[in-house]
């Protein structure tokens, strides 16, 4: 599925209702974004399950958010299989590369997996939207962590830098697939 296409599936909130996978919440557990910025910044934070894909012990789609608001401050963790390890570090190779969009600070972070990379990117659909984004290989599987930073004046702002989205990252690759 393509970035655009997941992102306006996720907007229309045509996601089936599904429930977070207990693997899910053992690989990225809401306490993690708590450890990178403060207690206080992140009181509220829930997690729920997107619905694009059922999750299971392979596959994650799952929001952290304060509050349900689809238009505002959230962040999009997903885990995609790929055939092997190999195929994973293929996929973030060509995250890396990009698709032609206007990105910037891009880095490719050690320490994470076979394969990282790191940006930032304006939003093709709001202006007002900004996306931090870490994806890296974790063995035979593809992890993207996609917060959107939202300048809409709400009080469900938590992350300040895409430096914190990479600390989180980092928890989740020490910890390793459960």
């Amino acid at each position: 599925m393509s970035r655009l296409a997941l992102v306006l599936l996720l907007a229309s909130g045509g996601a089936a209702a599904a429930e977070p996978s207990a693997w899910c919440d053992a690989l990225f557990p809401v306490g993690d974004i708590a450890a990178v910025i403060g207690a206080e910044r992140a009181a509220g934070i829930e997690r729920r399950a997107s619905g694009v894909v059922a999750e299971d012990a392979r596959h994650c789609s799952r929001l952290y958010s304060i509050g349900e608001d689809r238009f505002s401050d959230e962040l999009v963790f997903m885990v995609s299989p790929a055939r092997d390890a190999a195929g994973a570090v293929r996929t973030i190779e060509s995250i890396a590369r990009g698709d032609g969009g206007r990105r910037f600070g891009e880095s490719r972070p050690e320490g994470l997996g076979a394969a990282a990379v790191h940006f930032r990117a304006p939003d093709p659909l709001a202006s007002h939207r900004m996306e931090f984004n870490v994806s890296f290989a974790l063995g035979d599987r593809v992890i993207e962590l996609r917060y959107f930073n939202v300048d809409d004046g709400k009080q469900n702002k938590y992350l300040q830098a895409s430096s914190e989205l990479e600390a989180i990252a980092r928890r989740i690759a020490e910890r390793g697939l459960p």
